[in-house]
């Protein structure tokens, strides 16, 4: 069936279809170069502030990322790595000392007999495990109870098995934070339950059965003979610092040497072990200075996107963004803020180390002053350093330049739930252009039903004609006659 589009022009002989749709486009036409426009601005403007965004991250990316590598504090020197190794935290500095490592802390190990079927039944009742120094070698020849408590299991119907008993006491032991663990080894010979505790000597454990007789199989006790056997005793690490031993329970000591935190490899009885950790000062001056450009960078760009123009220049992207001026605004303010605790004479802000902002908004760099700061005072030069851009913990916020940048990056970006005003622009924009194109749908059949009407009065006009031109022509050729 025709439609009214597909007839338009039969009558009139006019290209009705291109006219409409001229029309249309010339409807169009204004309301949507303002859209167009609008939408070119709006998507500078993210632009723009993308691009600030990934300035600043990007300086609290590198920032980080010096820092971490410990290349503005002590850098650990250690005579033979294989026997420890050392980190050092912000600020310290280690003198030169010896040390030797005499026994590795290690944790408790039991093991049960072999068991031909992991799923076979084992009995059902209790294991009370009591934890602290256990005497003996491979059998427990006295107890000590440390300051834990006793960890009771409880092996019902679906934990009979070596399996279910694995799993039972697992589960008891992280219910209650006991710093026991159990698993299963095999082998040809079967399949043993493995019980190991944490490392130190008051690490050690007993366990006691009670219900079916046949638990007794995983007692380690004094009461009982027989049971699981000790593969491994409970031991502390024990270190000779300057001649002078001590232990520790763990191989991870960080309360030996102030600022220092140690791991030890490896026992090596006899073997002294060199260690120091001095500063680089060349690598705090070099941060230093590079904190001062990679801040005239990030205002120069700033300035940039907030110019104003003028006769001469172009007005930037982001010329009314207060966010973007806030950040410059703040990078300044960074300078005077108090960065560490006083401690005498040391310095305490970044403008005390030599940098200073222009009048014109340049950040420059005393070499001089930031030297004389890192000669005399280069754990505070350090501490700043680190606390500038520190992480926030529960008890401490993060630092100020990390603050700004998160600052700007939820100006930026929005939140869940609260757009910014960009992002609510950019949405209103998409709505003006669908309501436009209901519009120019509705004028553009408006158009295709006045022209319709028009094209077949046009129709009927030339049929009416062509008839009369019919009959006059009959008549004349009656009358010639």
């Amino acid at each position: 069936m025709p439609t009214i589009i597909n007839t338009l022009g039969a009558g009139s002989g006019l290209d009705v279809q291109s006219l409409v749709s001229q029309l249309a486009a010339a409807e169009r036409a204004p309301r949507q170069s303002l859209l167009d426009a609008r939408q070119a601005r709006v998507d500078a403007r993210i632009s723009a502030l993308g691009q600030y965004r990934a300035a600043l991250d990007s300086l609290v990316g590198a920032l980080d990322s010096r820092v971490a590598s410990g290349v503005l504090g002590g850098i650990p020197t250690i005579s033979d790595p294989s026997i420890l190794t050392m980190r050092v935290d912000p600020g310290a500095i280690i003198p030169r000392q010896t040390l030797e490592v005499k026994q590795l802390a290690r944790a408790q190990t039991l093991s049960s007999t072999p068991i031909a079927d992991a799923a076979a039944a084992v009995g059902q009742g209790t294991l009370t495990i009591s934890f602290g120094k256990v005497a003996g070698a491979t059998v427990a020849e006295g107890f000590v109870a440390g300051g834990l408590a006793d960890l009771v299991v409880t092996i019902g119907p679906d934990q009979d098995s070596l399996t279910g008993l694995k799993n039972a006491i697992n589960d008891a032991a992280a219910l209650s934070g006991a710093p026991l663990q159990a698993q299963i080894v095999s082998d040809a010979d079967g399949s043993r339950l493995l019980l190991r505790g944490s490392s130190g000597e008051a690490s050690g454990f007993t366990v006691t059965s009670a219900g079916d007789p046949s638990l007794q199989a995983f007692d380690f006790n004094q009461s009982v003979p027989g049971g699981l056997d000790r593969t491994l005793t409970a031991l502390d690490a024990e270190v000779a610092i300057d001649g002078v031993t001590l232990k520790r329970p763990s191989n991870a000591i960080n309360d030996l040497i102030p600022g220092a935190r140690l791991a030890l490899a490896k026992a090596q009885p006899g073997t002294l072990v060199t260690l120091e950790a001095n500063r680089d000062d060349t690598e705090l001056t070099v941060a230093v200075a590079d904190i001062a450009s990679a801040f005239n960078e990030l205002a120069a760009l700033g300035r940039s996107l907030t110019a104003g123009g003028g006769a001469t220049g172009s007005a930037g992207a982001l010329v009314s963004d207060g966010a973007t001026r806030r950040a410059v605004a703040g990078l300044a303010q960074l300078l005077g803020k108090p960065l560490v605790p006083v401690e005498g004479s040391a310095p305490t802000t970044l403008s005390q180390l030599g940098l200073s902002i222009t009048r014109e908004g340049a950040f420059t760099i005393d070499v001089d002053r930031l030297e004389a700061a890192v000669r005399d005072h280069p754990a505070s030069v350090e501490k700043i350093v680190t606390a500038l851009n520190a992480r926030g913990t529960i008890l401490s916020p993060a630092g100020p330049l990390r603050q700004l940048a998160d600052s700007f990056r939820a100006a930026a970006q929005g939140s869940a739930g609260q757009p910014t005003a960009l992002q609510r622009e950019a949405s209103e924009i998409s709505r003006q252009r669908e309501a436009l194109d209901l519009k120019i749908n509705r004028y553009r059949e408006t158009m295709t039903r006045q022209f319709a009407a028009l094209d077949r009065a046009v129709g009927q006009s030339r049929a009416t004609q062509s008839f009369l031109t019919q009959q006059i022509d009959i008549w004349s050729r009656r009358y010639d006659r």
